[in-house]
């Protein structure tokens, strides 16, 4: 895998402290994680530093590695992870945590941090930026927020503990007096059933954890694909980040509210890094929470154009659609385009925020469909708040009016997943719909297309139960996760699914303690809950006016 690598950093340690990046998953999708390439080269940008890389292995060494007893390498030197100072996990999904102990376990390394020796294990990621407390038994430290501008404190304070000879718990403390480290071992947490009843900083350790924010996003590198290779999930793909945060307020966004307020990169640098994207691999995705919206995309479009590659877009706003953009899109070799209404009825629209009205978006498809495209993808979701059979029943009704109108021929394909209530949003009081109802949703909506040629695509209630239990859960989800690593989900919740249903399913009481209230990320709790009444009753929210209001508290 090595051989057919560019970009891969080699660094002598000389003295320098050792860091192995992990992604709790495969190679393949770890390398075409954006989030894990940037924080690759953000740390090997650190002089103080040198950053390997580890995956999980794949599916079918696994049995190998463990009849065996090998130990797991790190890519580039193949050092065993025992031997690093520091294994740091990149953690975008929840679905991933159950990958965690395994990684651990093949390393050497006991999962649970009380007692460990060795060297420190440590989490980032959006996941656990929005809810560490899953891990919070695995990890001796956290770092919450972006990571431009968050890591150099951490390296150079890890840096100095170990010049100093300072054992673990002096290291821990040490790192404590950073305000975006969060270490779970300095805090205990009272119990009453599935809430929370107390939370109590212990060993003088701060009250709360303040994320770091990298508010001028230009004094960092633009996030890309450091490393390229062609064995990803994005083969030939080049990735590169235009613009960071959204200021539409979708309550059902963890990405929206996470990433507040909203900052956009330099054209400039945008298109060096697309030019330099263009020249490695011929096809450049340009990423980003609202990519549509950056203000330069039809002059970096134009740019990438004239150096003859083809141009991806992450997501597109259908209002932001006109006849000059997607007359670019299609010149810069697009072919399918993908938009999100998200709620097939203008009452849903209302709720989740969306703002956007029916006659908006069929005029954004009678657009498509003169511009030439012939194919065409649709995202929405089900078991949103308040929803009935009747709203459900309308994304059926939305995708058929859109079929009749796309009526080239073109090819439509509509993916239909359930809402899961996540942390850091208006929703995250929200119950999860029950899985029967949201199956037989998915059932009256697959019926009702099922003589329309269009293609439909969903994850299961079963599958969206997992994650929905996972993004809200307190550390207690440490013993599902660790008999899940080695017996799977269905065995490790059992004598525990009375438990499990109640946290899932549970609307949570407005001064409840939240497993994720001592992560403070900007946004003040009650802007969250003002919005989350607000969307119960139907009314919408304007979007931010970045720098010139104060109603959420980021600005």
């Amino acid at each position: 895998m090595l051989a057919k690598e560019s970009g891969t950093v080699y660094k002598e340690r000389g003295g320098r402290l050792r860091v192995c990046l992990v992604y709790p998953n495969r190679y393949g999708l770890g390398m075409a994680n954006l989030g894990f390439q940037s924080v690759y080269g953000l740390l090997n940008g650190i002089d103080n530093c040198v950053c390997e890389r580890a995956f999980l292995p794949e599916k079918e060494d696994l049995p190998e590695y463990e009849r065996t007893g090998s130990e797991l390498f790190s890519y580039e030197s193949q050092t065993p992870l025992r031997e690093f100072d520091l294994i740091a996990f990149s953690a975008p999904f929840e679905e991933d945590y159950f990958n965690i102990p395994v990684i651990l376990k093949l390393s050497g390394v006991e999962a649970r941090s009380a007692g460990r020796g060795g060297p420190l294990v440590a989490a980032g990621g959006v996941a656990v930026g929005l809810n560490p407390e899953p891990l919070a038994l695995f990890m001796d430290f956290f770092i919450i927020g972006d990571a431009e501008g968050g890591l150099a404190s951490v390296i150079d304070k890890l840096t100095d503990c170990r010049a100093n000879g300072l054992g673990k718990e002096e290291t821990l403390k040490a790192l404590d007096s950073i305000e975006w480290v969060y270490v779970p071992s300095f805090y205990e947490f009272e119990y009453d059933g599935i809430h929370i009843k107390s939370v109590k900083a212990v060993e003088g350790a701060k009250k709360s954890v303040k994320a770091s924010k990298a508010v001028d996003l230009d004094k960092f590198p633009v996030p890309q694909s450091f490393v390229y290779t062609p064995l990803t999930e994005l083969p030939d793909t080049f990735c590169v980040e235009a613009e960071r945060g959204c200021p539409r307020g979708c309550r059902f966004c963890a990405a929206g509210f996470l990433y507040l307020p909203p900052r956009m990169r330099s054209e400039e640098k945008v298109a060096e890094a697309v030019k330099a994207g263009l020249k490695r691999a011929g096809k450049v995705g340009l990423v980003g929470t609202a990519v549509s919206e950056y203000p330069a995309i039809k002059e970096v479009l134009r740019r990438g154009i004239d150096e003859g590659g083809t141009i991806t877009l992450s997501s597109l706003r259908l209002d932001e659609l006109d006849n000059e953009f997607l007359s670019l899109l299609k010149e810069a070799g697009y072919r399918t385009i993908t938009l999100a209404p998200e709620a097939g009825t203008p009452r849903m629209r209302d709720i989740v925020n969306k703002g956007i009205t029916e006659d908006e978006i069929m005029e954004s498809v009678r657009l498509i469909e003169a511009a030439g495209f012939t194919r065409l993808k649709l995202y929405f979701l089900v078991g949103l708040p308040e929803e009935t059979d009747e709203d459900a029943l309308g994304v059926a009704e939305l995708t058929k009016k859109i079929r009749e109108a796309f009526r080239k021929g073109g090819e439509i394909v509509l993916s239909v997943n359930p809402f899961v209530p996540k942390p850091f949003t208006p929703f995250q009081w929200h119950r999860f719909e029950e899985a029967a109802t949201v199956d037989r949703r998915l059932k009256l909506i697959k019926s009702a297309l099922a003589k329309t040629g269009v293609k439909v695509t969903d994850m299961s209630a079963k599958e969206a139960y997992m994650q929905a239990y996972l993004a809200r859960a307190d550390r207690r989800a440490a013993e599902i996760i660790e008999k899940a690593s080695s017996m799977g989900w269905k065995r490790a919740i059992k004598g525990m699914e009375a438990f499990i249903e109640e946290s899932v399913y549970s609307v949570r009481g407005k001064e409840e303690i939240l497993p994720w209230d001592i992560i403070d990320h900007g946004v003040k709790k009650g802007y969250f809950w003002k919005e989350f009444q607000k969307g119960l009753e139907g009314k919408q929210t304007p979007p931010c006016d970045v720098g010139n209001c104060v109603r959420c508290g980021v600005c």
